[in-house]
């Protein structure tokens, strides 16, 4: 039996996954990406073509995303 193409059998994207609009590569937001780790932000930089993918400025989601391994100091 030849498997199912349609789009009703197709499951929905990774809402984790990052895609690059300059080559089309894709992985999770924790996969392949070169992260880029500033004093503010986190800019994925994609390891096909070094396209910048993402910049994420918000310390409270930064600390979340790192898992809380990542600390700002307090003003």
């Amino acid at each position: 039996m030849t498997p199912s193409t349609s789009s009703s059998d197709r499951q929905p994207p990774d809402k984790m996954t990052l895609y690059c609009p300059d080559c089309g590569h894709e992985s999770r937001i924790d996969g392949d990406w070169l992260v880029h780790v500033l004093a503010d932000s986190l800019i994925y930089e994609c390891t096909t073509c070094g396209a910048v993918i993402d910049s994420r400025q918000d310390q409270e989601e930064l600390t979340e995303k790192s898992g809380g391994s990542l600390q700002f100091a307090e003003n």
